[in-house]
């Protein structure tokens, strides 16, 4: 208890310590900066000093890394963002975050579910959702607190139960993630997201539940080449140049792509301007074709799956906003796929109204 005590209070010291170095360097290196008026009251001096610091603070990104690096051996922390698991793993923080008291946003996501399902349905669409279970609780063998896991199982498990007592139609993907997982992990150790054999499982469960009607075409598989993967969770913890010694070693993910088998270069070559029948809604678990959920989708299903997944804005803002677009009301499909994080539920801002453009990619997926 005393080492630690001492490391919590070195590792800050020296961080101090080279903050006063490295702004001392900045003072004397860095080029003379005016101080206009409107500037002040605008916040372009804030804005100024923010691109100064970036592009010129002395040593800023590996005495960072370092910084995290010494963290996590010594500690076994990250960042606010991550929690370290055992072996190398890391989850998310959304997936220890809790509820609020009470059962009120579990329920209120559940009745914001049933009124798009509504809305869909009476616009001749069938809704079938799909719930994804934290990684936290597929891979809780590797979580620091073993209560973690099965507290995410429970919230699955609530949020199943009201969708199905709300009528709503339900695939699990749960039990198919774990079964999959016995012969190849299903989520990444160092990613927020599944594997492809995650994404695949999945896929096969939405069609083995009979909840969407099967096609008949044939597609061929056109496999990329392998590829480095460093998880999205690593920069919590350090620089992808330290992760390695740390343990943190990259990981691997094969992409594909899938084509119909009739000779069409692409589907839209082979649909013409036909609506599409089965459209898919979702995070990036969906939005990224690294996973290749979308063209599993398509592979079990023997049919095109249209995707207008989105990354960066959980699960219901890209929802809110293909209702309003021009390809639903002009076209409504006959099925939504709505691929949702249970994790996002204790996000407060869940059922925000959708943003009109996102920056970049979060861990909300």
């Amino acid at each position: 208890m005393t080492l630690l005590k001492t490391i919590r209070f070195v590792l800050p010291t020296l961080l101090f310590g080279y903050a006063i170095a490295a702004n001392l360097h900045l003072v004397t290196a860095a080029p003379a900066m005016a101080l206009p008026r409107d500037d002040l009251l605008s916040g372009g001096l804030t804005r100024d000093f923010d691109g100064l610091y970036r592009k010129d603070l002395w040593h800023r990104s590996w005495s960072v890394g370092l910084v995290g690096a010494a963290r996590y051996v010594f500690l076994g922390e990250g960042r606010d963002g991550v929690i370290v698991g055992s072996d190398g793993w890391l989850f998310t923080a959304e997936e220890a975050r809790t509820m609020p008291e009470g059962t009120g946003d579990l329920n209120g996501s559940v009745a914001g579910v049933t009124a798009i399902r509504d809305r869909l349905k009476a616009a001749g669409t069938e809704l079938v959702i799909v719930p994804l279970p934290a990684k936290i609780d597929i891979a809780a063998v590797h979580a620091p607190d073993a209560l973690l896991g099965p507290l995410m199982a429970m919230r699955h498990a609530a949020f199943m139960a009201g969708l199905a007592k709300a009528g709503i139609t339900t695939v699990d993907a749960r039990t198919p993630l774990i079964a999959a997982g016995d012969d190849a992990p299903t989520f990444f150790a160092t990613d927020t997201h599944w594997t492809p054999e995650g994404a695949t499982a999945v896929a096969q469960a939405v069609a083995a539940s009979g909840m969407v009607t099967h096609g008949s075409q044939a597609f061929t598989v056109m496999a990329d080449a392998e590829k480095p993967l460093i998880g999205d969770l690593v920069g919590f913890v350090t620089t992808a140049a330290l992760a390695p010694q740390l343990g943190l070693r990259p990981e691997t993910v094969t992409p594909y792509t899938v084509v119909p088998a009739t000779g069409a270069d692409t589907l839209s070559d082979l649909l013409g301007d036909t609506a599409a029948e089965t459209v898919l809604v979702g995070t990036s678990y969906s939005a990224n074709s690294d996973w290749g959920f979308n063209a599993a989708l398509m592979l079990a299903l023997g049919r095109d799956v249209v995707s207008m997944a989105a990354p960066g804005q959980g699960p219901v803002a890209p929802m809110l906003r293909y209702l309003d677009s021009p390809a639903f009301r002009d076209a409504p499909p006959q099925v939504v796929i709505w691929e949702f994080p249970v994790r996002a539920l204790s996000d407060p801002a869940l059922w925000a109204p959708a943003p009109d453009t996102v920056e970049g990619e979060t861990s909300n997926g």
